[in-house]
């Protein structure tokens, strides 16, 4: 099996599998990803938890807590 990426649109596909040799008569299964316009940005937050940089903090003890909070000012 033969295996072959394209990045192209949707209506350009036919004739990018014929550029690269591949006879028009021939049976392909295709997997479809719809990319948008502009990619989305990955939110700061997503990206720092996907990452794993800060994955130590999850073994560190906590030195605050809503109890030391200071009482708000009249």
């Amino acid at each position: 099996m033969q295996r072959i990426m394209l990045d192209a649109e949707a209506g350009q596909v036919s004739a990018e599998l014929a550029h690269r040799g591949i006879a028009a008569a021939t049976r392909v299964h295709v997997l479809v990803d719809i990319m948008p316009d502009e990619p989305e940005p990955i939110p700061l937050a997503a990206m720092n938890q996907g990452g794993g940089a800060f994955d130590w903090l999850g073994d560190e003890p906590d030195l605050y807590s809503d109890a030391d909070l200071a009482a708000p000012r009249s």
